[in-house]
């Protein structure tokens, strides 16, 4: 530049002009809060990290800058965080550390961690669910899952794990092996069950359950222990609320005996481990058993005290049927010997009256008197005829009614009721009264009368997802 003059330097005396400046400045390490994205430790301990500050709202990057932690502090570091927070150091976690600001000529600015306040961490986290809590709750999803119902009998059972868990397989050695010789049926969706792509993968496992929904009784999410941040996915909202819109009861036993995630809190049941989920389930069927054992228990001492009661009933009919004919009887007779005793006395007041009478009429008198007797005595005859044969007509009735009784209580004995053309059911041994207990592919057995049927069940029918649009 002609007429100028122009002061030039090297590149490495203004990198070094730039170190000295920001050394002036910035001599003190300074508290600095940011979010890490990028983590990795080399061969000689020391741990290298990309730090980042993102809008809260839009996730729109502010700044960025690398980091470095040497490996005297980090082997210190290191552990008294993760001890304190439970959390690993990894991506996706916010730190507040303490740092000195250093410039390289090569590569340029970086930060030096020195110390690191677990603290800040843990009410980072505590923060943000307690936001994801609220979200919820606003949204009244909070209890949705809880509000499905549970079956008394879950046997198949959509699980989603990672297909290599130990926790997956101990959940399925408890249902195989359990005292019972109940038969569950687990179908497994595998799904990441840790690291950053494991909320997508657990909800991609849910979507693809709910596709086949009505094969499902319930939803099982299992996984071995781990640390915090492992577990730092079921933490998450949008998994969380797939859950509280999930139409089939969903039960979690994640792995872990502290604190519940949100997931946990928003299931219908939370358990602390994979082998509590198939324990639970496996004393769900034992005590719908005790309760059917307990009904069937009952119904037989029901049934057993109305057949005591009609016995006596018909015991007590048969008396007063009996009792009550001879009071008839002796009623009726009692009732012939006054009607006796009254004509007795009309004839005599009709033979006072008409004394003249018989007298003038002797010879006709003579006859009569001769012949009223025999006719008397023919209706004494016919009127206790007239009266044994109504004794027997009621007797008759009444032994027709005790008959109608005895046949009523032999149509209620089953094998009268299978003559009649009705069948009865068994599936296991056991009578069937509903279809709850049977799935594609049992085998019941049907008695009839005469033989019985072994059947083979091929369909039986079951609800919608309410999606996040």
């Amino acid at each position: 530049m002609k007429g100028k003059t122009v002061e030039i330097s090297k590149l490495s005396d203004l990198q070094n002009e730039i170190r000295e400046v920001l050394h002036g400045n910035f001599n003190i390490p300074r508290w600095v809060v940011a979010e890490i994205s990028e983590i990795k430790q080399n061969y000689s301990g020391h741990c290298y990290l990309d730090l980042v500050e993102k809008d809260e709202d839009s996730d729109k990057l502010h700044a960025k800058a690398r980091a470095t932690i040497w490996a005297s502090a980090y082997r210190m570091l290191k552990p008294y965080f993760e001890t304190s927070t439970g959390y690993e150091l990894v991506a996706g976690i916010k730190i507040m550390v303490l740092a000195g600001v250093e410039y390289h000529p090569v590569y340029g600015l970086s930060l030096n961690i020195k110390d690191i306040d677990p603290s800040y961490t843990l009410g980072d986290v505590e923060r943000k669910r307690r936001e994801i809590i609220s979200r919820l709750e606003k949204e009244r999803v909070l209890n949705m899952n809880k509000e499905t119902t549970l079956p008394e009998v879950p046997q198949k059972i959509a699980v989603i794990s990672s297909k290599t868990a130990a926790g997956f397989e101990d959940f399925l050695e408890q249902l195989r092996s359990n005292p019972y010789g109940y038969k569950f049926y687990p179908k497994l969706f595998p799904a990441a069950m840790q690291g950053d792509k494991a909320e997508s993968s657990i909800i991609r496992a849910l979507e693809r359950i709910f596709e086949h929904e009505s094969l499902f009784d319930i939803v099982v999410i299992i996984r071995g222990g781990g640390s915090k941040s492992d577990l730092s996915c079921f933490d998450s909202y949008e998994l969380a609320f797939h859950v509280t819109q999930f139409p089939l009861p969903v039960i979690t036993g994640i792995g872990h005996e502290q604190d519940d995630t949100i997931t946990d809190m928003v299931a219908h049941t939370r358990l602390k481990t994979p082998t509590a989920v198939a324990g639970f389930l496996i004393d769900r069927l034992a005590s719908f058993e005790a309760t059917l054992d307990e009904y069937s228990e009952y119904l037989v001492k029901a049934s057993l005290s109305i057949l005591h009661e009609k016995r006596l009933q018909l015991e007590l009919f048969r008396q007063k049927i009996s009792s009550g004919s001879l009071a008839f009887v002796k009623y009726r007779g009692e009732r012939l010997l006054g009607m006796t005793a009254h004509a007795r006395l009309m004839v005599q007041q009709t033979i006072g009256e008409h004394s003249i009478r018989i007298l003038r009429l002797e010879e006709q008198l003579k006859n009569s008197a001769r012949n009223l007797p025999e006719r008397k005595k023919m209706e004494v005859v016919h009127a206790t005829g007239r009266l044994k044969q109504q004794s027997l007509i009621l007797i008759d009735r009444e032994e027709k009614r005790l008959d109608k009784f005895a046949r009523l209580k032999t149509y209620a004995e089953p094998a009268q009721i299978l003559k009649m053309g009705f069948s009865i059911s068994r599936f296991r041994g056991k009578a069937l009264k509903d279809i709850s207990s049977l799935n594609p592919g049992d085998l019941i057995e049907t008695e009839l009368n005469k033989g019985k049927i072994d059947s083979k069940v091929t369909d039986i029918k079951k609800k919608l997802y309410i999606s996040k649009n």
